[in-house]
């Protein structure tokens, strides 16, 4: 299954109605997706606006890929799950964010392992075209905050 995710503080229409194209040419793939307050509403996927930790859980638990929007929540828990993530970035000249700092972090978060960088619809769908093959991040599921500490620091 693949989750995707637009966390809770800005809908990401852009990253739904890619994966959701992408979907359509896809019809033995499954996917779920958490919204937020996006107009975009998914016709080739399950979603809610919002859920609660215990269905977002519950949703990870049960995907081999997550994409979502750039954000350190998700990264995270993608790391510390070590499933493979692809990140799309949100970019203030799209009206998606106060600001690009996404696509500042994005340069940098995508070189750790098994987190894939799509800041364009044209690199979502090639990364969704091999998501079944990308290697997963390769943290220690319950030592998050030393892992990221220590990447951090080997790139000062």
């Amino acid at each position: 299954m693949i989750f995707v995710a637009v966390g809770t503080q800005f809908p990401f229409d852009r990253l739904i109605k890619t994966v959701d194209q992408w979907l359509s040419t896809h019809p033995d793939e499954t996917a779920f997706a958490q919204i937020a307050e996006g107009q975009y509403r998914p016709k080739q996927m399950q979603w809610e606006k919002f859920m609660d930790g215990d269905t977002y859980q519950d949703k990870i638990s049960q995907a081999a890929i997550i994409v979502s929007h750039a954000g350190m929540g998700n990264i995270i828990t993608a790391c510390e799950q070590q499933i493979p993530i692809i990140v799309m970035n949100r970019q203030h000249k799209l009206g998606e964010h106060r600001n690009d700092h996404q696509a500042d972090g994005l340069k940098w978060m995508s070189k750790l392992t098994g987190v894939y960088a799509a800041p364009t619809e044209k690199e979502l769908f090639y990364w969704l075209e091999q998501y079944q093959s990308l290697e997963p991040p390769q943290f220690a599921k319950n030592n998050r905050r030393d892992a990221l500490i220590d990447f951090i620091e080997s790139k000062l």
